[in-house]
Formats: C-alpha cells, sequence, structure tokens
C-alpha cells in the first residue's frame, strides 16, 4: 500500500470512506426505501462476514483510491488548510501534540449503527471551550457540518460536528474542503454527492438585533404589567382599609365641626354633605387604570385558569376533546422532529409495521378535530346573539371581528417573537448554531415573514409552510380565514335557512371536489405520509380550499345544535335509560368506525409504500382526499351532538370531567410553544436518539409534554388571559 503525505482532507477522507465501506457492504434501508444497487447488497449476510467484508474491503480500496488521487489539485493553501495540515500530520505520524489529542478527541466520529442508518456524528461540544482546545489564543469553536450523500438514489442525510480551530472561520476555507471531501467521495464510484449540498455553521457569539430587542421590549412590558398588577391587587385590600380609615376619623372631626356651626349660626342638614361624601368616597366606580392594571393580575388570572365553575349551557365535552386533540398533535410532532436526532432511520421501518404507529403517521385529523370544533362553537354563540339582538349593528361587528383577532394575536405574536428572535441568542449545543443559522432558520423566517403572521395570510406567503415564520401557524391563517368569512354562512342559515344550508353544503362539496381535482392531476398520495417532499403537496397542506370542509361542518353541527338542541334533550330525557343506549350504541358504534378507517384505514398502503415501494392506487388517493376530512369532522360533530343532548353516556362524563377545564384552557398556548421547546431541545441534545424502545420516546414526550404545559401556563397567566381581561373592560360592551 503506497504511504502518502497527510494533508488536512486524510482524517476526513478516512471517515467518510468507513462510512461509504459499510454502507456497501449491506443495504440497511432495505425494509424502508429499496434503492437500485448491487444484486450483493441484497444478500443477507450475518454480523460477522459484514465486518470481515468491511474489513477486506477498508484494506484493498482505500490505498488504492488514495493513491490514484492528486492531493496537490486542491488549490492554494490558507491558514486553515496549513492547521488541519498540522493537527491531521500530527494524528497520522503518531507524534500527538496535547492539542491534536484534543482535537481528535471532540471530533465526532462515525458511531454504532451505521448499518442501520445513523449519520449523525456528535461530537464533545465541551471540550470546544475547555481543555487542551480552550488555551489563550486558540478559541476552538463548535462547528457542524451537513450534507447529502447518495446511495443510488437514496440520500443519506449526514450531520457531523466537531471542534474548527481559530483559523477555520472563513466560508471559503469550508467550502474548498468540501470540494475536496466531494472529489475523493464521486472518485470512490461507491458513493456520491454534490459540494453544493454541504453547509457548515460554527458557533458565533450572537448579538442583539431589532427583533430581539422588540422581543425583550414586548416581555418587559407585559412582566411589568403583571407585575403591578398583581402588587395593586394584593395591597389594595390594605390600602382601602387604611383610606377608610382615615376617612372615618375625617368624617367625625366634620360632623363635630357642622354640629357646632349648627348650634352657632341655627343652621340645619350640614352634616349631609359629610355623610354623602363618605358613602361616594367610599362606593365610587374603580378607574379605568385600576382596572386596566388589574387585568394583569396574577391573582385574577390564576383565579380564571383553576377556576372549576362552569356556566348553563356550556358545552363540557368539547374540554376533554380539546386536550386529547392537542396531545394527540404534540405526538405527532414530537416523533416528526425527534427524526432530525434520531440515529437509527431502520427503527422507523419496524414502527411503521405497528398499526398503532398509524397515529403518528397519519395525525391530520387532529388538526382537523380544531377545525370542526371552531367551526361548531362560532356558529352557535353567533347565532345565540343574532336571536336575542335580532342582528348586529356595525359597531358590533367590528367588536366581533377585533375580538378574535386580539384574542389570538397577541400570544401569537409573543410566541413568535421568542423563537424567531430569543431562542438563538440562548441555545447551545452541538446542533445549536445549525438551528439558530442553518437554512429555513427560524429567526431568518421570521425577519422575513413576520408580517404576513399579523396579517394571517402565512399559509400563501411563504407558498411552503417549511419556509414560513412558526411553521404551525398555517392553522391559525386557516382559522382565521375561515372566522372572517363564517357570518356569511351563519347568517344565511339564521335569515334563510335552506339558502344556507345548500351554501355550506355546496362549499364542502367544492371542497372535496378540489381535493380529488389536485390529487388525480399531480399524482398525490392519499395523506401526508408520502408526498411531503412534493411541491406540489402545498396545494394541499395548508391550503384553505381544502381545509375548510372541516370548519363547513362544524358549522352545520352548531347550527343544529342552536336549532334543535333543546327539543331534542326534552325529548331524550323522557325516554326509558335502556332505549337511549340502544339508539345510542349503534350510532357511536359507526361513527366510531369511521374514525378508526380514517387515521388506521391507510395501513396497507403505508407498508406497500414503506417496506415495496409500491404507490397507492389513484382512486385510493383520490377518495380518500376528498372524504376523508368531511368523514372524520361530520363524526366527531355527531358525537358531540350525542354528548349535548343526553346520549353520550360514559363517554361524555369522561370528555366532559372538571379535570380537563384547566388544561383546556391552555391548549392554544401548548400549541404556540410546544415546536419551539422541541428545536431547543434538539438543538442542545448531545447525545443520539434512537426511537427503539418505545420507553425512551415515551419518557421524551411525557417530558415535553408537560413542559409544553408549563410553558403555556406562563404564557397564558402573562399574556393570553390579561389581553382576554382587558378585552372584556373595553370592547364586549360594546359588543
Amino acid at each position: 500500500m503506497t504511504v502518502l503525505s497527510p494533508k488536512p482532507t486524510v482524517l476526513a477522507c478516512l471517515i467518510f470512506f468507513q462510512t461509504c465501506l459499510l454502507v456497501n457492504t449491506a443495504n440497511p434501508w432495505s425494509q424502508l426505501h429499496p434503492v437500485p444497487v448491487p444484486a450483493k447488497l441484497n444478500q443477507s449476510l450475518n454480523l460477522l462476514a459484514l465486518q470481515r467484508e468491511f474489513l477486506t474491503n477498508f484494506t484493498t480500496n482505500i490505498g488504492e483510491i488514495f493513491s490514484n488521487f492528486d492531493f496537490d489539485g486542491f488549490g492554494n493553501e490558507t491558514k486553515c488548510t496549513a492547521k488541519l495540515t498540522e493537527l491531521v500530520e500530527g494524528i497520522i505520524s503518531g507524534s500527538l501534540s496535547q492539542e491534536s489529542i484534543a482535537f481528535l478527541d471532540a471530533l465526532g466520529k462515525p458511531g454504532p449503527g451505521i448499518t442501520l442508518g445513523n449519520f449523525m456524528w456528535l461530537g464533545n461540544y465541551e471540550m470546544c471551550e475547555k481543555g487542551a482546545l480552550a488555551t489563550a489564543g486558540n478559541k476552538y469553536q463548535n462547528c457542524v457540518l451537513t450534507g447529502t450523500l447518495y446511495l443510488g438514489y437514496y440520500p443519506l442525510n449526514l450531520t457531523w460536528t466537531g471542534c474548527s480551530p481559530p483559523e477555520c472561520r472563513d466560508k471559503d476555507d469550508f467550502q474548498n474542503i468540501f470540494k475536496q471531501i466531494a472529489a475523493l467521495i464521486n472518485k470512490s464510484g461507491m458513493i456520491h454527492t454534490d459540494p453544493a449540498s454541504w453547509n457548515a455553521q460554527c458557533d458565533v457569539d450572537e448579538e442583539f438585533d431589532v427583533g430581539a430587542y422588540a422581543a425583550v421590549t414586548v416581555i418587559s412590558i407585559f412582566g411589568f404589567l403583571v407585575v403591578v398588577g398583581t402588587v395593586w391587587n394584593l395591597l389594595e385590600p390594605i390600602i382601602v382599609s387604611f383610606m377608610e380609615r382615615n376617612r372615618d376619623d375625617t368624617t367625625v372631626l366634620v360632623d363635630a365641626e357642622e354640629e357646632g356651626t349648627e348650634g352657632q349660626d341655627g343652621q340645619e342638614g350640614q352634616d349631609a354633605p359629610a355623610i354623602s361624601r363618605k358613602y361616594a368616597t367610599s362606593n365610587q366606580p374603580e378607574s379605568f387604570i385600576v382596572r386596566f392594571l388589574k387585568c394583569f393580575s396574577l391573582q385574577k388570572t390564576m383565579n380564571t385558569l383553576f377556576s372549576m365553575e362552569t356556566k348553563p349551557g356550556q358545552i363540557l365535552c368539547l374540554n376533554g376533546i380539546r386536550v386529547l386533540s392537542i396531545n394527540w398533535v404534540v405526538l405527532g410532532h414530537s416523533y416528526l422532529y425527534s427524526l432530525s436526532n434520531t440515529g437509527g432511520f431502520s427503527y422507523l421501518g419496524e414502527l411503521t409495521k405497528r398499526r398503532n404507529f398509524m397515529l403518528v403517521l397519519n395525525g391530520l385529523p387532529s388538526v382537523d378535530s380544531f377545525f370542526a370544533l371552531s367551526g361548531f362553537l362560532v356558529t352557535y354563540l353567533l347565532l345565540k346573539q343574532l336571536a336575542k339582538r335580532g342582528g348586529l349593528s356595525p359597531l358590533q361587528w367590528m367588536a366581533f371581528y377585533l375580538h378574535r383577532y386580539l384574542r389570538l394575536t397577541m400570544p401569537y405574536l409573543v410566541a413568535m417573537l421568542v423563537e424567531g428572535w430569543l431562542y438563538k441568542l440562548v441555545m447551545t449545543g452541538p446542533r445549536a448554531q445549525l438551528v439558530s443559522s442553518g437554512p429555513q432558520n427560524a429567526h431568518d423566517m421570521c425577519e422575513k415573514f413576520w408580517w404576513t403572521n399579523v396579517l394571517y395570510i402565512n399559509n400563501f406567503v411563504p407558498w411552503k409552510t417549511a419556509e414560513a415564520c412558526l411553521g404551525q401557524g398555517w392553522y391559525l391563517a386557516n382559522d382565521m380565514q375561515f372566522f372572517f368569512v363564517a357570518p356569511i354562512f351563519i347568517s344565511l342559515l339564521f335569515w334563510r335557512p335552506l339558502v344556507g344550508l345548500v351554501g355550506t353544503v355546496g362549499g364542502m362539496i367544492c371542497s372535496a371536489v378540489t381535493a380529488a381535482i389536485i390529487t388525480a392531476h399531480y399524482k398525490l398520495g392519499p395523506a401526508t405520509i408520502s408526498d411531503s417532499n412534493q411541491d406540489d403537496f402545498w396545494l394541499m397542506y395548508n391550503k384553505p380550499w381544502i381545509r375548510i370542509t372541516p370548519y363547513l361542518v362544524g358549522i352545520l353541527g352548531g347550527w343544529f345544535y342552536w336549532k334543535w338542541g333543546d327539543e331534542i334533550k326534552k325529548g331524550v330525557k323522557t325516554l326509558p335509560e335502556w332505549l337511549k343506549v340502544m339508539s345510542a350504541t349503534p350510532i357511536w358504534l359507526v361513527t366510531a368506525a369511521i374514525q378508526y378507517a380514517v387515521v388506521f384505514g391507510l395501513y396497507d398502503d403505508v407498508q406497500d409504500q414503506m417496506q415495496h415501494q409500491k404507490a397507492a392506487k389513484e382512486a385510493d388517493s383520490v377518495s380518500y382526499q376528498s372524504l376523508a376530512r368531511i368523514a372524520w369532522s361530520l363524526s366527531l360533530t355527531i358525537q358531540i351532538l350525542l354528548c349535548q343532548c343526553g346520549l353520550g353516556g360514559f363517554i361524555n362524563s369522561l370528555l366532559s370531567w372538571n379535570g380537563w377545564l384547566v388544561l383546556s384552557r391552555l391548549t392554544y398556548s401548548v400549541f404556540l410553544l410546544h415546536i419551539g421547546l422541541l428545536t431547543v431541545y434538539g438543538a442542545q441534545m448531545r447525545h443520539v436518539l434512537f426511537l427503539n424502545p418505545d420507553f425512551e420516546f415515551a419518557v421524551l414526550y411525557l417530558g415535553l409534554l408537560a413542559m409544553s404545559y408549563l410553558a403555556a401556563a406562563v404564557l397564558y397567566l402573562t399574556v393570553e388571559q390579561p389581553v382576554a381581561n382587558l378585552e372584556g373592560i373595553t370592547y364586549r360592551k360594546s359588543a
């Protein structure tokens, strides 16, 4: 084997080629995404044979590859390459300095499970700032390298971290190294890559920009108001008592003086002004500034959060549905975001074989549930107001919309400021810089598109949710757009029921037909499982012409309950218990079966796709995309009506349990915050996450869920509920 003079890319290339030889020895993704590879990769080999073949290939091929390559063709040497040469020479020659040892030790290396898809090689983050690499003048920094390798047509996304010397900071240095590595990889013929797909991000001292100052200012204002409001609320009884005592003493003195005056001048009734002053002072209404401050009092907001009181006519079963639905949303996102931190993609192939994993792969009905609930509540409450008032004035309609905008926007804005501008200032870890400054990072996206979130058009601008500020905001954009057009359908249902019914059902049919046409024309799959990497996917996923269907179903449900709910409840009360059970059970079973089919009915299609690379039939895709949302939301709406009309049985008792009240008030804030917490968790992770066994993920999910609710409680107490209280003293009277 030819002895080569060491160059700065040798160590990197050795690691890369070790990986290339491993993945060419076996095809670990055959169960997940088979790709065109040599026939020998499809042979079943035991572990010992794998190891022997790897060692043979490594020793026979690596020398040939390097001996036939011209190292002098890489271009001019820079300070960066000179420093790397110095470090690598020490490693290869065996004359290791303390700095070389620390550099090698801190460098991420291929770990166990490469044949299972482990391409996340995390170095030791702390060593970049401590020990031999942290001596005066060195200032090593953690860097994360990302790139895509292609085994046949299958992309392997590599994440590699380590400590970069101070000489290597310029992007041109890294781009030169990327070209060298790519040239060696492509020359091997075993695997290929594009230098343009490689990116390097090194830790930098993040500085406050305009957005960060705005975030701190907004949070400080809310914090100040919360402190002042809470202190005033706590001290108010003491202050009032003190003032009353002083006022009583003053009143006695005034009365005595006026009695004396009466004796001298013969005037009567001089004590009346003093008495009236006393009572007028003690009973006068609070000033607006006092009421304003009390809106932010923690004592008041906590009483609201933890209150177990319910109002007559309140639809209590919605509380349980909200909590279960948001927990389902968090479950799906926990798996989705954990995939970027996983070290074993083959485990995903095993998970997809389990039918219950469809709750993760096909979790979109959880979002459709919120659309249906929103449509149901808006319709029911607005119809009650229309019936009570006989219509709404322009000022009341303005208050109707302004109320909704403020209630949603203020917590939304705070969450956006925190995730877009503050998280990057506090995140530390091997992948933190990649998350905070890498492609499509939250800061850059929010800096560019924050205004679309405030206007609730972020499901159109940007077109792809992956490029948006606060990605989950697409739901809020749709919900606000539906809220603005909902009064058209609701008013028609109130004034012209037949016209409103035809219009609402017609809207559902148009949405279903649109989904069918887009699915057929662009050859999309039955759900998001297979289409998330396609540009055409964004015509379906976050657009109102598709998402409005559950909302329209909710509108019909709210109208039905407003019009006939009381009559049905009266009739149900007259029925014997056995007849209630006999009449309600078939409806519950049918609706539950439909919901099961919507979520788990794609299991066979997923198996064909994941295990056999077989696309779903076009007819299956078209029918599912056009009918699944209607089926799910209609079933859910019928179940809500059953609960409210006295036919819910133990299910209604469960969903209406008072224990859901507190958590249900936090669901909106949980929705806003949980993805940011997931992002921070992934950025700071020091180890590779394996999604097997289930216990590891259960701990992750339950921990994230608990943290989401705790963070949501903070946002609720300091922003969401104070804004609601403030709205109550300003706009509610005008409405």
